[in-house]
């Protein structure tokens, strides 16, 4: 059965705990709870009451974490309740589509690396990172004022973190912790103005943010393309733990 979240559903938080797309999620439930309708959250429960799936959208913007699910029933759920795009694991991508439009490694932060040290920009603005990754066409990616909207409001609750390195007088990359809980971080929004690429900059930014939210407890992960930055990932000290996919037709739902 799926059914909307209440607030205070603890199983349904514990069941977040699970993975990255809990730990987007979970960021999500904690910022907006059941307050405002641009916002839902629904749970997959089987006969028992066990948890078997948990669901945010967010303007459209759909995430599912799902474990012994019942994915008929969810197929037919996202089909109903509508999406622009769903963020999950590859395997459960598969149930819903075999038209894959974009897919890539979950890589997990192990433990501790150097950090070099970068100028980093004090009281940033929003916009100035919105500039850098927007350019470099990162996935998610959307307009500026719904981006801004969003961000802010959960940088202003704890559970997001952005970072700005500047270079000879100008804004060089950016990097943030896009999705924080008690339990986990989401890294991401990694870019480096073209001209200042080869310096180190995504390095230094990812690591320090990978290290620090390490030392709080917390899991650290990382989204990345299916192409060859998975190898940079992986010389900074992550290592794969998973795939993910986004699917972004439902008309090709199954």
């Amino acid at each position: 059965m799926v059914k909307c979240v209440e607030k205070g559903d603890k199983a349904f938080l514990l069941f977040c705990d699970r993975d990255v797309f809990g730990t987007r999620i979970k960021a999500y439930f904690n910022c907006y709870s059941t307050d405002y309708d641009f916002v839902k959250f629904w749970v997959q429960t089987d006969d028992n009451g066990n948890v078997s799936a948990a669901i945010s959208r967010v303007d459209g913007d759909m995430t599912v974490t799902a474990e012994n699910a019942d994915f008929e029933e969810l197929l037919q759920f996202v089909k109903i309740v509508g999406f622009t795009t769903i963020q999950c694991e590859r395997a459960v991508a598969k149930h819903f589509t075999d038209d894959e439009e974009l897919w890539g490694y979950v890589v997990e932060f192990k433990e501790k690396t150097e950090v070099k040290e970068i100028p980093l920009k004090q009281n940033l603005e929003l916009k100035e990172v919105y500039n850098i990754i927007k350019a470099e066409n990162l996935t998610g990616v959307g307009d500026y004022l719904p981006w801004l909207s969003d961000t802010s409001f959960r940088i202003n609750r704890n559970t997001a973190k952005p970072l700005l390195c500047q270079l000879d007088g100008n804004n060089a990359g950016c990097a943030m912790v896009l999705f924080r809980t008690d339990k986990a971080s989401l890294l991401g929004a990694v870019a480096t103005v073209p001209e200042f690429r080869g310096r180190g900059v995504a390095r230094a930014l990812v690591t320090r943010l990978a290290n620090e939210e390490l030392a709080n407890g917390n899991r650290v992960e990382l989204l990345c393309k299916s192409d060859s930055i998975v190898e940079f990932y992986k010389s900074i000290g992550f290592t794969v733990t998973n795939e993910w996919s986004l699917i972004t037709d439902g008309t090709k739902l199954f």
